[in-house]
């Protein structure tokens, strides 16, 4: 075997699976015992797109999951959305989810959403951003009412969907507008405007959706008095083109109650939902929300996880080790002599950072080491490198 570095990946073994990152040294009474370790780690924030984080925005700036229906999986799906709160200008009550779009002030915070899936429910814990500011409205008071939504995404079809024609709907309390772009123009898919309990407002017309089809959408939604909130987008697939001349003529379409489509206590389906499923209606699922074009989800975060783990350099009695995460976080190596069983952990570098290094002393030439690199993140989620042997 040759005496300049061997590295081979390597399956961890069984035993050194059931070992916690911040035991002890174990069974160092051996060779193991002379082994020391430097640490040289840097970086105490995301590194960016090298090791595959997504662009973390202003946390002042950024509400994530504000009614609660749930974050997105991937930083490529969801709804962008701006809020809007009424101005002086603004008659009282305000009937219409235009006047907060035409005359209502926009706030500079930016909403994400997973989807569009608020079924019918009390509403009292207003918008936190991710450093924990919760919004409020020109009195000063928690943001739960008077307030409008515009919601941007791109419809398209997942997998599992088919092909064909969709009639598109909007269950909402209290007024929504659905809009959808085809050839660069912006038509009115639906319009469930109005100060009103939950209302299934249905669109005049379907729309065609291809597996390629990339359909951008803009929804106007707008909570008027206190408390109840709705919002729920539904589909149903048809096999060929149909048109509503007045769109509340079929189905449940424009049946209005705070209690027939969802319990508001608990948020259960109601008989109402049921009979839509029954009959082909599904909520518009996650999936099919993607984020506008150059607009990643930063509420997504990656899976904490180590790259570019590798032995930078080696010759007897030293190793470098580094390797990458894409949070802050510790460093610690786990080390086994092959030849004697022999195993420990180094002390841990609580130092949070995003590259890390760590110099190993008291290798000795001839013999062979399994090592493998621990890293644990501010939510104390543990990653562990592949394990890789080394010779000296």
């Amino acid at each position: 075997m040759t005496k300049s570095l061997f590295l081979a990946v390597l399956l961890v073994s069984p035993f050194a699976l059931a070992k916690k990152q911040n035991e002890p040294n174990i069974h160092t009474r051996g060779l193991l015992k002379k082994i020391t370790c430097s640490y040289h780690g840097s970086g105490k924030t995301p590194t960016g797109e090298s090791i595959g984080s997504v662009d973390f925005a202003d946390p002042e700036k950024t509400v994530c999951d504000p009614l609660g229906s749930g974050s997105a999986n991937n930083s490529e799906n969801g709804l962008f959305a701006k809020l809007f709160v009424k101005s002086p200008e603004m008659s009282s009550p305000v009937k219409s989810v235009m006047d907060y779009y035409n005359q209502g002030v926009k706030l500079d915070q930016d909403l994400y959403f997973s989807d569009v899936n608020v079924p019918t429910r009390i509403f009292t814990d207003g918008f936190a951003t991710k450093n924990g500011e919760v919004l409020v409205d020109a009195s000063g008071n928690k943001l739960i009412e008077n307030f409008a939504i515009e919601y941007t995404s791109v419809l398209k079809l997942s997998d599992q969907d088919r092909e064909g024609h969709y009639e598109i709907s909007l269950l909402s309390d209290d007024g929504a507008r659905l809009f959808v772009k085809e050839a660069g123009v912006w038509n009115e898919l639906v319009n469930n405007d109005g100060v009103h309990p939950t209302r299934l407002g249905c669109p005049y017309r379907t729309v065609e959706m291809k597996k390629d089809t990339e359909l951008p959408i803009r929804i106007l939604y707008y909570q008027g008095p206190r408390y109840h909130i709705a919002n729920v987008m539904l589909w149903k697939h048809h096999k060929k083109a149909q048109s509503w001349k007045k769109p509340s003529s079929h189905s449940l379409c424009g049946i209005q109650s705070n209690s027939f489509f969802y319990n508001p206590k608990t948020g259960k389906k109601q008989a109402a939902v049921k009979v839509l499923e029954a009959t082909g209606w599904d909520v518009v699922a996650p999936a099919n929300f993607h984020m506008p074009p150059l607009k990643p989800n930063p509420c997504v975060e990656p899976d904490f996880a180590i790259s570019d783990f590798k032995v930078a350099s080696l010759a007897a009695p030293n190793a470098e080790i580094t390797w990458s995460t894409n949070f802050p976080s510790t460093s610690q190596i786990y080390i086994v002599n092959i030849f004697t069983g022999e195993e420990m952990y180094t002390t841990v570098d609580t130092e949070m950072v995003t590259s890390h290094k760590a110099v190993l002393s008291g290798l000795i030439h001839g013999l062979q080491y399994q090592i493998q690199a621990i890293s644990v993140d501010a939510k104390g989620k543990e990653v562990r490198s592949p394990a890789v042997m080394l010779l000296p």
